[in-house]
């Protein structure tokens, strides 16, 4: 399996896994809190992790990363809030609505990252078709708020 088909089925299992991640997490989060469920999720997640690493045989990367530039280091920040959303929303919009708008919120700031090559990556211009379709998916979310 070529690379690209590899990253492709990754991305559509990862969306699977996060509406699920939603629910269960939300539902986590109702029981015990939400930041609870949240620190749960993350820690498992972080050993789960550093556990394919040790079992790659890179491990030693995980060291690497206090080497890098500083502003790399919002990555965990943002994952926190990421997992915190998730073990917040869900009970209180629907599990739909928090995927829904977290993907149009991907999509929104993914766009102006791609088109003003910001955060380190290549410019991938604006298109109107491109346009097009982060409005109409845009509005999806909206929609999914209303029951």
């Amino acid at each position: 399996m070529s690379v690209t088909r590899i990253a492709i089925t990754m991305s559509f299992v990862a969306g699977l896994a996060g509406a699920a991640q939603a629910s269960v997490s939300g539902a986590l989060g109702k029981r015990v809190g939400s930041v609870q469920a949240a620190a749960f999720g993350s820690i498992v997640a972080a050993l789960l992790l550093v556990a394919l690493a040790l079992l790659s045989g890179r491990g030693a990367g995980i060291v690497d990363v206090v080497r890098q530039p500083a502003w790399l280091m919002i990555s965990g920040f943002l994952g926190a809030g990421i997992v915190l959303t998730l073990a917040y929303a869900p009970s209180r919009i629907g599990t739909f609505a928090t995927v829904a708008l977290m993907i149009a919120g991907q999509l929104l700031l993914g766009t102006l990252i791609d088109g003003f090559g910001w955060l380190g990556t290549d410019r991938i211009p604006l298109t109107a078709p491109r346009v097009i379709g982060l409005l109409l998916l845009t509005a999806g979310a909206v929609l999914t708020l209303k029951r």
